[in-house]
């Protein structure tokens, strides 16, 4: 009698374990810009996995909040919170009781623009914008860590060094920046720029040409006229080209003309290109 009830008690408190192993605790999720910030109330991507026998990753669920609040059984936790270009790994554990988890971005912003040369007003056309790391990988390659079409993004990053690309239709402005964590940089590209506006004559002396012309810029330095600088189709071929000197090719059917032109920052100048 005496072991049949050692055997029922054993047996009483194996399911007890097991149930309080199957128990799931409240966890509540948050991600913060950088140490001591408050936690950021957009929404943020958590990605959790739980950690098994030989750090082995067992993905559980991906979900958006900020705060998140879930429920997860005891055990050991990896998670990586994502906003926008940003994110960090963190490990927890949850062991009997609620917990509260915060995850450290350790990023900061930068608010980007460009000028067309010193003195302007920033462009408010879109402009193509890529954030490149500054290092570079084994193959001689940067990586691409953002990507954004604006004329005035801002954008989150890791604490870093970057290389920022900025893409308009005509040229292309470059700069390092710095980011540190919890703190807004303002930058400003000058493309150094000036303004050019070619019209099209049929003839020495002809009628202007009102219909489409396919305007053609390189940079006089490319003797084969193999990479052209931008391109255009319209009757009036208006560009912003950062300072140098530039050879343009306009055609039309059978109609073929050509023009060497001076860019300084900051000039305007209207060019007619006869068509011959």
């Amino acid at each position: 009698m005496r072991l049949a009830l050692l055997i029922c008690a054993g047996f009483a408190g194996f399911a007890g374990a097991a149930a309080a192993a199957g128990e799931e605790r409240a966890v509540t999720l948050e991600a913060a810009v950088a140490e001591g910030a408050k936690p950021l109330r957009e929404a943020v991507t958590f990605s959790i996995a739980r950690i098994g026998p030989g750090g082995l990753l067992e993905p559980l669920a991906e979900e958006v909040g900020a705060p998140l609040k879930t429920t997860l059984a005891d055990g050991r936790y990896r998670v990586e919170a994502r906003y926008g270009d940003a994110s960090a790994l963190s490990v927890f554990d949850v062991s009997g009781r609620a917990v509260t988890h915060r995850v450290n971005l350790n990023a900061g912003w930068a608010q980007l623009r460009v000028i067309p040369h010193r003195g302007a007003q920033p462009l408010a056309s879109a402009i193509d914008w890529q954030i490149l790391t500054y290092g570079r990988d084994a193959s001689g390659q940067r990586r691409q860590v953002a990507a954004v079409r604006s004329p005035n993004p801002q954008v989150i990053l890791p604490q870093g060094h970057y290389l920022v690309v900025a893409r308009t239709a005509d040229a292309v402005a470059r700069h390092t920046i710095e980011i540190a964590a919890g703190h807004t940089y303002k930058y400003t590209l000058d493309l150094n720029a000036g303004a050019v506006a070619f019209s099209a004559l049929r003839g020495r002396g002809g009628p202007v040409v009102n219909e489409t012309v396919d305007w053609k810029v390189f940079k006089a330095s490319d003797k084969t006229f193999s990479a052209p600088v931008t391109t255009r189709s319209a009757a009036n071929g208006e560009f912003l080209l950062r300072e140098g000197r530039y050879v343009v090719l306009a055609s039309r059917g059978r109609w073929k003309g050509r023009a060497t032109v001076e860019v300084r920052p900051g000039n305007a100048r209207r060019i007619a290109v006869e068509l011959n």
